[in-house]
Order: structure tokens, then C-alpha cells, then sequence
């Protein structure tokens, strides 16, 4: 589904802190997803995420940030310039990690498409800043997956898990209806694969059956006691089992029939084994 990750980084800008403790931790997530060793510029191409910065910042600390914009590539780049001090200060010490993680999402998250697959990718652009996303994921019992600099969490019991967490709560309705859709789907193809694979077993079995009633009658080798249920397939070659079963005269168990064509297979096969 195109622009979930969007939709969903939209619904968190739209909540609102409920107070300064959660609104400083849920900055330090951000920040430090995009702080770069050696740098004290922070950068997003996503203006809800700049956005988002500023008024965290000015309930924080009170003052404004200054937000430069330049245009980079096809997009637009919104660079903030911090002091050391700052960047000290918004240092992770472990507390709410649920609120850090919505930061860390913010600034650097990404689900795939839910109708595809079940997987949230975090990719800060320093290394080291992992160790603090996996500290917050261990702290509400997230499992996870690590590559580089890159931590994935996959699965559907999982990410929900970690939407719910980080205070998603359209998005998870949503995303309960694509997994919904895609069992319905899913079970329905089972259903279908599973009639047209009974179909063509039935069909084989009829020609296997019509083969031998043939080879019998040709020979002139068909016995008396098994003529009904010959002529019964014969005039109903496309039949299953069970529906030469109920209109046999009188009606008979649809192991019977089974019974009686496998007889018939083999009489035929000894005739011609006999003959050869």
C-alpha cells in the first residue's frame, strides 16, 4: 500500500505531547536518529518531521529553532544547527522507551507494504545510536533483527506490537484490515487450489476407470456382477465417486464404488497382462 509509512509518521505528528518529560524524550529519539558524528547539523527531508522538532523544541526549551531549507536532488533538505550542549543534553538515558522509539520512527523508520509483508526497518545514520534503539525495543519486549546500522522487527504480532507501543492507533485499524483482506484472500486461493486439484484427480481417476471398462467390454472380459456400476460410469464419465454412489440403484456407500473400480482397473491391467 503506497505511503503507509507516511500516513502513519502523519498520525503521530498529529499527537500531542502530554507533557514535557514525554515531549524531550520523544526529541531525543529524533535527534539522535540523525545526528552524525563529527557534525552538528541534523537534517530530515520530511517537513511533518521538522515540523514536528520545532514544536517539541519550543515546549522543551522554550525558544525557537532555526530551521535552513535547501533543495537537494528532487526534494527539499530542512537542516537544524545544534550546540555540543544540546546534543549532550538529548543523550538517551533509557527512561520512557516508548516515547524514544515514536522519535526513532519519526526521524528514521519505514514499514514495507503491509499487503506484501509485515516488517519495520530502523536505520539511524550512525551505528552506534542501534545500540540505544535495541536497549528501548529489550525495555517492551520487542525482538528484533540487526544488520549494520540497520534494526528490523518482522512479523505481524511484532510490528503491531511496536505500532501500538509508539501510540499508532488509525494506522493499526488499517493495518488490521489488510491483514483481514489478505486471509480472506489467502484462504479463498487454499480453497480454490484445493477443488481444482480434487477436480483434476476426479477427471484422471474417470479416464483411468473409463480405460479399463473399455478394455473389459472390448475383450469381452467384464463381469456380470460389476456390469451396473460399469454402465453407471460410462453414462456419467465427468462423476465423482460419490455422486455414482447415490445414483446407483439402490444407492451404495462411496467406498463401495471406490471398491468396485479398483476391481475393474484390475481386471483390466491382468488382461492385458495376459495378453502381452
Amino acid at each position: 500500500m503506497k505511503g503507509y509509512s507516511e500516513a502513519l509518521r502523519l498520525e503521530l505528528c498529529k499527537k500531542a505531547p502530554s507533557n514535557i518529560q514525554e515531549a524531550f524524550v520523544e526529541l531525543q529519539g529524533i535527534i539522535g536518529s540523525r545526528k552524525k558524528s563529527g557534525n552538528n547539523l541534523i537534517y530530515t527531508e520530511r517537513l511533518n518531521v521538522a515540523n514536528r522538532v520545532t514544536i517539541l523544541w519550543k515546549m522543551v526549551f522554550g525558544n525557537s529553532l532555526s530551521i535552513d531549507i535547501t533543495k537537494y536532488k528532487n526534494a527539499y533538505r530542512f537542516s537544524i544547527k545544534l550546540s555540543e550542549e544540546y546534543f549532550k543534553l538529548l543523550d538517551w538515558q533509557g527512561e520512557m522507551p516508548r516515547d524514544f522509539l515514536r522519535g526513532v520512527f519519526l526521524a528514521c523508520g519505514f514499514i514495507s507494504d503491509p499487503e506484501k509483508c509485515y516488517r519495520i526497518e530502523l536505520l539511524p545514520l550512525e551505528r552506534t545510536f542501534t545500540h540505544y534503539i535495541t536497549r528501548a525495543l529489550d525495555a517492551i519486549g520487542i525482538r528484533y533483527t540487526i544488520y549494520i546500522r540497520k534494526v528490523s522487527i518482522v512479523g505481524f504480532p511484532k510490528v503491531e506490537k511496536f505500532l501500538s507501543s509508539i501510540g499508532i492507533r488509525q494506522g493499526l485499524i488499517k493495518l488490521e484490515e489488510i491483514r483481514t483482506l489478505k486471509l480472506i484472500k489467502e484462504d479463498t486461493n487454499r480453497r480454490i487450489n484445493f477443488q481444482e486439484s480434487n477436480i483434476e484427480k476426479t477427471l484422471l481417476s474417470a479416464e483411468r476407470e473409463l480405460e479399463a471398462i473399455k478394455t473389459l467390454i472390448v475383450n469381452n472380459k467384464l463381469p456380470d456382477k460389476y456390469r451396473k456400476i460399469a454402465e453407471l460410469r460410462l453414462t456419467y464419465p465427468q462423476a465423482t465417486l460419490r455422486e455414482l454412489a447415490e445414483l446407483s440403484q439402490p444407492p451404495v456407500s462411496k467406498s463401495t464404488i471406490a471398491y468396485y473400480m479398483r476391481k475393474l482397473e484390475k481386471l483390466a491391467d491382468d488382461n492385458i497382462k495376459s495378453k502381452s
